[in-house]
């Protein structure tokens, strides 16, 4: 965990969920960052190479008050679907724009046994820019 979580308190946001298709969230990014990825007992995720699989995680506004109060775990159909959204938009994530992520659909399994993997649909806009802070106000 980052020292700066400390002040920001990024390690408390609810994370947000997709459970049924429909379920949607709409906010600024405020902050990101890319961890390592895990399994839900701790276990770090490999491809079959070895190599470390990773996940990136933005902490989003979605109530407007400039303050982080979700975190959006990116990975898989949903990395795909922000960064394609991010690329149309002509944005980066260090832009802070406004993003919207739907789960729209539930895919084929990759075989017998697997899942069927969330689809989702990304909208991206410009953030709003904060307003400048009049030192005469402190």
């Amino acid at each position: 965990m980052p020292i700066d979580d400390f002040i920001s308190n990024n390690s408390s946001l609810d994370a947000a969920r997709f459970v049924n298709i429909g379920d949607t969230i709409s906010g600024q990014i405020v902050d990101g960052r890319r961890l390592e990825d895990r399994t839900p007992d701790g276990t770090p995720k490999t491809w079959s190479n070895g190599d470390p699989m990773f996940v990136w995680v933005f902490d989003l506004d979605t109530t407007g008050n400039g303050q982080p109060d979700t975190a959006l775990w990116v990975r898989g159909n949903m990395l795909t679907a922000l960064r394609n959204a991010l690329q149309e938009a002509g944005l980066k994530p260090s832009d802070k724009p406004r993003i919207t992520v739907k789960h729209h659909a539930v895919g084929e399994p990759k075989s017998k046994g697997f899942a069927a993997p969330k689809l989702f649909k990304c909208k991206v806009e410009p953030g709003v820019k904060p307003a400048n802070v009049d030192l005469d106000d402190f």
